[in-house]
């Protein structure tokens, strides 16, 4: 019995493919014994075939009633048709359609949505440049579409944006399509996802950098929350604000319709946004973003986004992660109302605005500067190395500036309004290198809070600028550059550093100081000079003091008891021989003292320097007659 039932199962088999329409030439053609199945591959067709005629092939071959009553899941593939054929609009009980790898350039109107038990389909590698609205609707069984790799470049407004339709959607693909914009139409698909069952809206691989919201999108806490995931993987997105701007996220990414529409629990979005890339631009833009992720690295927002930026780049020459990037590096150049020559950059890290004029050639400080991104934003203002600067002049925007750079210009004074002005306003002012020479002297009188620089300029550290020692000393716990605050004038003051000076060193006169000097020395010199001649007087009357009080401390004979050969080594030049040195000889020998002198007593052959050493050896004494001749030798 069970033998007979396969054999007519067989047959039947046989039957229902002999009774099947010609398959088309170079197709294959295969269908189920109870016409439920219909596999058609034309991968071995012609190149040149038509695809017109194929059409019709398939269209009489679907239109047998068997077919039209049965089949349920119809795969075609690897053919040049261009257009779905008509007859696929007539097969009501499909539940699964398979159009990969075709040429097909446009979908039908009302044929899906005959197509009302349609699960799954699948339109992968085929040439599909748009969806025109009302294509899916009423599909309401529809749970997987694919249409990635195609030439989609726009989507109706009401293709996926009506909440009421394709109510079993759970996976929609578009990756590798050509769409550049992207409107919140994702929103509509995933808030009909639950927890256990979200909806996958893939997007990868296009060139979305613009988000439109023609949909009138504005979410907030009341509304439905998504559940699912929308995968912008490898777009062309510069920007993530761009997102929540171009739909409308009131408030950014700490915003609480932010978080609503992540439907956190947790720390765990229910709602997964898929961003990574490597065309963000990292900078201050998107800095909230970032700052925000530092302070919870748990969040995975930011997986795979690299930054597009030449100074971002690993050893490879890829792109950098952007989460490697310090959050002082997320900044934006300005261009509107900044100064010319000068270059405005916006650092929100810092919390400034940094207008960099440094040698821009200004003469006279900027009229105006772009206008702070933030009420909270302060200026740093660097107008620096600018030469034709000679004034600090007043500007509107001072009142929001906490650093003013206006190191090595040619400012000449700095004015008592001018000094209030900086003490009010500024945490910072960089006056080095100009041409200030002292400060007004109602200073004096401020209380300044603002940290100063103020050295290499040429400061006048005469008596009238005396007061200006305690008012720096005051000053020193907000100056970093106290040894640089060097004076130029007086000529008696230079190189003086002001604030280890005193008033005196201000205001005495040096030259004055010297000649009390100069008449100390000369009554200490007078003195010494009296002592001197009384010590000589003393000297040549020894006799009578000797004679009168037996006292003669001149003729004491420091080497009594060594036995020497002479009493004196006369040292001179042979050519003051004559007469200078016979004449000093005559008169030493003739007070009967034995003299060693060179022309007479050195002996023969003996270097000089050893006739000299033994005669001083020899000597108890040596005179030398200093001269110029002697010098020289």
């Amino acid at each position: 019995m069970t033998l007979a039932l396969s054999l007519i199962t067989l047959v039947t088999y046989v039957d229902a493919i002999g009774k099947l329409t010609q398959c088309p030439k170079g197709c294959t053609c295969e269908v189920t014994s109870s016409d439920t199945q219909l596999y058609v591959d034309c991968g071995h067709r012609l190149p040149d075939d038509d695809g017109k005629q194929l059409s019709h092939h398939l269209d009489s071959m679907l239109s047998a009633e068997r077919f039209i009553e049965h089949l349920s899941s119809l795969s075609i593939t690897n053919t040049p048709l261009t257009r779905v054929p008509a007859s696929v609009c007539k097969l009501v009980n499909l539940n699964s359609l398979n159009l990969d790898h075709n040429n097909i350039t446009e979908l039908p109107d009302n044929c899906f949505t005959n197509l009302t038990k349609l699960v799954t389909l699948s339109m992968n590698w085929n040439s599909i440049v748009g969806l025109q609205d009302g294509i899916f609707d009423g599909m309401q069984s529809l749970v997987t579409i694919d249409l990635s790799h195609n030439h989609i470049a726009f989507i109706g407004l009401r293709v996926f944006s009506n909440s009421s339709d394709l109510t079993s959607l759970r996976s929609l693909s578009l990756n590798r399509n050509r769409l550049t914009s992207l409107e919140p139409w994702w929103y509509y698909r995933c808030i009909l996802g639950n927890e256990t069952s979200r909806v996958n809206v893939s997007l990868r691989f296009n060139f979305i950098s613009n988000f439109t919201n023609q949909l009138q999108f504005h979410f907030h806490c009341g509304m439905k929350r998504p559940y699912g995931y929308l995968d912008l993987y490898k777009n062309r997105i510069t920007h993530i604000m761009d997102i929540l701007n171009g739909w409308d996220v009131v408030g950014g990414f700490v915003s609480p319709a932010f978080l609503c529409l992540r439907n956190l629990i947790g720390n765990h979005p229910r709602m997964k946004l898929i961003l990574g890339g490597r065309y963000y631009a990292c900078d201050c833009i998107d800095y909230p973003l970032y700052k925000l992720q530092s302070l919870f690295a748990s969040s995975s927002l930011l997986d795979y986004v690299r930054c597009n930026n030449h100074n971002y780049v690993t050893q490879t020459g890829l792109p950098v992660y952007a989460l490697s990037v310090p959050l002082s590096e997320f900044v934006c150049e300005i261009s509107d109302r900044c100064p010319s020559s000068c270059r405005c950059v916006y650092r929100p890290d810092n919390v400034t605005l940094h207008i960099y004029c440094s040698a821009a050639n200004l003469s006279s400080l900027p009229l105006e500067l772009p206008p702070l991104p933030k009420s909270y934003v302060k200026y740093k203002l660097d107008f620096s190395n600018n030469k034709l600067l000679r004034r600090l002049e007043n500007r509107p925007y001072f009142v929001n500036t906490s650093i003013l750079d206006v190191s090595n210009c040619s400012l000449t004074e700095i004015n008592i309004e001018d000094l209030e002005m900086v003490s009010s306003r500024f945490t910072v002012v960089n006056l080095r290198g100009n041409m200030l020479q002292s400060f007004p002297r109602q200073a004096n009188a401020m209380n300044i809070s603002t940290r100063l620089l103020l050295g290499g300029n040429p400061w006048k550290c005469s008596c009238e600028n005396s007061w200006m020692i305690g008012w720096l000393q005051s000053l020193s716990h907000q100056m970093s550059d106290q040894g640089d605050i060097i004076c130029r004038s007086p000529s008696r003051m230079y190189g003086k550093i002001m604030l280890k000076s005193t008033k005196d060193d201000f205001c005495i006169d040096p030259v004055k100081r010297y000649l009390i000097i100069i008449v100390s020395l000369s009554v200490a010199v007078a003195t010494i000079v009296l002592l001197v001649i009384a010590i000589l007087l003393f000297y040549k009357l020894r006799v009578k003091f000797y004679k009168k009080w037996k006292f003669h401390p001149f003729d004491r004979d420091e080497c009594v008891g060594e036995d020497m050969d002479y009493d004196v080594f006369l040292c001179c030049s042979s050519e003051d021989d004559n007469p200078h040195g016979r004449r000093i000889l005559e008169l030493i020998e003739s007070n009967g003292y034995r003299v060693c002198y060179h022309k007479r007593d050195f002996l023969p052959g003996q270097l000089i320097v050893d006739n000299m050493g033994q005669g001083i050896q020899r000597s108890k004494r040596t005179v030398c007659l200093l001269s110029t001749n002697f010098l020289q030798r």
